[in-house]
């Protein structure tokens, strides 16, 4: 792979990555501008660590939301949680902001050229797919080895959500990936087949509309697969197909630990329990499975007992098990 020239330069804006904890490396890679962003524990920065390089799930959100005095949701499940033992990695999607004001984004924090409309910037409609973050990640995991903070010997990837089926591809693509991690994520037909769950889950005595409209969508993806558009609020049929692939011959053949972890109450949970039964048949032995009885996607619990809209968050109990699992593999 060909690299075009490299630096290393802060942020210039009034507020910085550096105004929240982090190291800003900007890397331009084969034309492209990459953010990256380091969160060590304090006093480690150049401490020698493996690297935690995590994966964002699916949407348009700037890494570094705030609201002018303080962050005000964090981008990765890990922040906060991993530091100890590694140098956490992430990295911002194409032509979205590094840093935002929340009042300029969407409910669900996503940047937009046009809010109203809902027009994510070109940039990010034209890279936004599977195998284009696959590329871009790999390169920056061959630029932080570099790094003389950074131990080689054990390199963690993990994916939520729609990122998991990058972190999986990454995993296969790079051999110096030394452990997965599969959060959240659906082997078959991922995106489409999580899209069509999660309406059929609404339905009570009629169908839903809206699994019909998936359907004819999904007939127009596979018939234009590498199309770019963004229309009707959809994702580009190249965004579509390419997370929609099925990964679970993918996941079998890679040969390092796998943990793969979901809350029993997400849309995946029924195919996350049918893999599961594919590898107990073929005696797959690296790869475990971490199952989170009430949860939802993100690793939550509505308790209904309480506040029907009040929401548990489990995160420092999840992460503290794939941290477990880390040092026992």
């Amino acid at each position: 792979m060909i690299f075009a020239i490299i630096t290393f330069q802060k942020v210039t804006a009034q507020i910085k990555a550096e105004d929240f904890g982090f190291r800003h490396f900007q890397y331009f890679i084969e034309g492209d501008s990459i953010d990256v962003l380091v969160k060590s524990k304090i006093g480690d920065e150049n401490k020698k660590k493996p690297i935690f390089f995590s994966v964002q799930g699916s949407l348009g959100v700037p890494l570094i939301i705030h609201n002018g005095k303080q962050r005000v949701k964090y981008s990765t499940l890990e922040e906060g949680l991993v530091e100890d033992d590694y140098h956490l990695i992430i990295v911002n999607k194409p032509g979205i902001p590094l840093i935002s004001h929340k009042d300029s984004l969407s409910n669900r924090g996503e940047y937009y050229d046009n809010k109203s409309k809902k027009i994510y910037p070109k940039e990010y409609v034209n890279k936004n797919y599977l195998e284009y973050y696959v590329k871009r990640n790999i390169s920056v995991i061959e630029l932080l080895l570099k790094e003389n903070w950074v131990d080689s010997s054990k390199i963690i990837v993990s994916g939520h959500s729609q990122g998991s089926g990058i972190a999986a591809k990454m995993a296969d693509n790079l051999s110096k990936i030394t452990h997965l991690i599969y959060s959240s994520g659906l082997p078959y037909y991922s995106t489409i087949l999580a899209m069509l769950h999660k309406e059929r889950m609404m339905e009570e005595d009629e169908e839903n509309p809206y699994v019909e409209k998936t359907i004819d969508y999904w007939k127009n993806v596979v018939k234009n697969p590498y199309q770019i558009n963004n229309e009707d609020g959809w994702d580009s049929n190249m965004t579509m197909y390419s997370f929609s692939k099925s990964q679970n011959e993918l996941l079998k053949r890679l040969k390092i630990p796998i943990l793969i972890s979901y809350g029993t109450k997400d849309e995946s949970s029924p195919y996350q329990d049918l893999f599961r039964i594919e590898t107990i048949n073929e005696g797959s032995e690296n790869i475990e499975f971490k199952v989170y009885v009430g949860l939802d996607h993100n690793y939550q619990f509505k308790s209904e007992k309480i506040d029907s809209n009040k929401k548990t968050d489990y995160l420092k109990t999840v992460i503290g098990e794939w941290l477990k699992w880390l040092k026992e593999n």
